[in-house]
């Protein structure tokens, strides 16, 4: 597979992954406690989201519609078998696990094409939130058992 069609799987593999983390953390806001929490998860959505019309915009520009993506279309055997490993987590631990594979495919990315730097503050931003997520989880123990869905 050529380099051009192994970033374009890459950046069709992270459109997936990106609107799935978003609707995650939607999810994970829905849970929150206090409106901080809320807000800050939100915020994450938010930023998802921004990242998805980044790459989608790349993905434009290599030729390529959003019709012709996997990810313009429901695929609800994906979505059941992507979630069968994290039915028992709460939302806020399958958005770590989101970013932890959003992590992932900017990593690939930059290593299929380690001249562009497009997408290396989205990653930097990634692992920021990775960090801030973990210690948001250790901190709520309490609240996971008040709110199992949070």
């Amino acid at each position: 597979m050529g380099k051009k069609n192994q970033y374009i799987a890459q950046l069709e593999k992270l459109l997936t992954h990106l609107k799935n983390a978003k609707l995650g953390y939607l999810k994970a806001a829905d849970h929150a406690n206090t409106s901080e929490e809320k807000r800050y998860l939100n915020q994450e959505a938010l930023l998802r989201n921004r990242y998805f019309q980044e790459a989608l915009n790349e993905i434009q520009n290599l030729g390529m519609s959003y019709e012709d993506l996997v990810v313009s279309g429901f695929n609800f055997n994906q979505l059941l078998i992507s979630s069968i490993d994290t039915l028992k987590a709460t939302a806020l631990e399958k958005c770590i696990e989101a970013d932890k594979i959003l992590i992932e495919i900017y990593q690939t990315i930059g290593e299929i094409d380690r001249e562009t730097t497009k997408f290396k503050n989205n990653l930097n931003r990634l692992l920021e939130a990775a960090e801030k997520n973990e210690i948001l989880a250790t901190n709520y123990p309490a609240k996971k058992e008040i709110n199992s869905q949070y």
